[in-house]
C-alpha cells in the first residue's frame, strides 16, 4: 500500500512537470502578441512590396508594348502623309486626310499612354526605394523586442532542459510497470496520463466516478485508472496527507 501511494505521489507530480514541460515548448513555438504583430507587420509590407513589383513588371510590359505600337503608328503615319503629296483626285485624298487623322490619333493615344506609364513605373520605383530605405530604421525599432524573444526561447529552452532532468530522476523512483503505464498513457493521451477526480468525476474526460471506486482512489492504497478513459486518478485533497488520515479526508 505504501509503495502505491509513494508511486502515486511522484506521478502527480510528473504530471505537473510534464504539464509544465508542454506549457514551456507551446511557450517557445508561440511568439509573443508583440513579436506577431511585427511578423504581421513585416508582412504586410512584403506583400505590398511584391504587388509593387508586380505593377511595375505589368506596366513595363505594357510599355514595351506601347511602344512598339507608337513606332508602327509613327511609320503608318509618315506612309500616308506620303501618299497625300501624289494623290491623284479628291476621293483619294480624302481617304488619305482620314487615314493620317485615325494614324495621328492612334499615334497620341499611345504616347499619352507610354507618358502614363512612364510616369507609374517612376513613381513606383520611387516607392520601392523609400520601402527599402526605411526598412534598416525599422528593423532597428524591431531589434529589443526580437532579441528580447530570442532570449526567451533560450531561457524556455533550458527551462525544458531542467525539467525533464527532474522528471527522469522522479521516473527512476517508480515501480517499473507504474512507470511503463504512465509513459505509456502519456503518449497515447495527448500528455495527460494523470487526473484529479473533481465533483465525483474524471476531470479530464468528466466520466462518473462509482462511489466504491472514489473511495478507492481516496485511500491512495492502489493505482486506480478511469474507467473511461483509462488515466490514473486521484484526489487532489488526499494525496499527500497521512495514509490515516486519508479516509476521513
Amino acid at each position: 500500500m505504501e509503495s502505491s501511494r509513494h508511486d502515486l505521489v511522484i506521478l502527480v507530480n510528473l504530471q505537473k512537470i510534464y504539464n509544465q514541460i508542454a506549457s514551456a515548448i507551446a511557450q517557445r513555438q508561440t511568439p509573443p502578441p508583440e513579436v506577431q504583430r511585427l511578423q504581421e507587420e513585416n508582412r504586410t509590407r512584403e506583400l505590398e512590396l511584391e504587388e509593387i513589383e508586380r505593377q511595375v513588371a505589368e506596366h513595363e510590359e505594357e510599355l514595351r508594348e506601347v511602344h512598339k505600337k507608337e513606332k508602327e503608328w509613327q511609320i503608318e503615319l509618315e506612309h500616308f502623309q506620303g501618299q497625300k503629296a501624289i494623290v491623284t483626285n479628291e476621293r483619294e485624298f480624302t481617304a488619305v486626310i482620314s487615314e493620317i487623322d485615325y494614324a495621328t490619333k492612334a499615334l497620341t493615344e499611345a504616347s499619352e499612354r507610354r507618358a502614363e506609364l512612364e510616369a507609374a513605373i517612376e513613381q513606383s520605383a520611387a516607392e520601392m526605394e523609400s520601402r527599402r530605405q526605411a526598412r534598416p530604421e525599422e528593423e532597428a525599432a524591431q531589434k529589443d523586442v526580437v532579441d528580447a524573444w530570442h532570449a526567451r526561447k533560450t531561457d524556455l529552452l533550458t527551462e525544458v532542459h531542467e525539467l525533464s532532468i527532474e522528471a527522469k530522476k522522479l521516473e527512476e523512483q517508480l515501480h517499473p510497470k507504474n512507470r511503463s503505464s504512465f509513459l505509456r498513457l502519456l503518449k497515447s493521451k495527448h500528455g495527460t496520463a494523470v487526473s484529479p477526480v473533481v465533483d465525483k468525476s474524471c476531470s479530464v474526460c468528466h466520466f462518473s466516478i462509482r462511489p466504491h471506486l472514489r473511495q478507492r482512489v481516496r485511500r491512495c492504497e492502489e493505482i486506480i485508472t478511469c474507467e473511461h478513459c483509462h488515466r490514473i486518478l486521484y484526489f487532489e485533497e488526499t494525496i499527500n496527507v497521512e495514509p490515516s488520515e486519508a479516509t476521513t479526508v
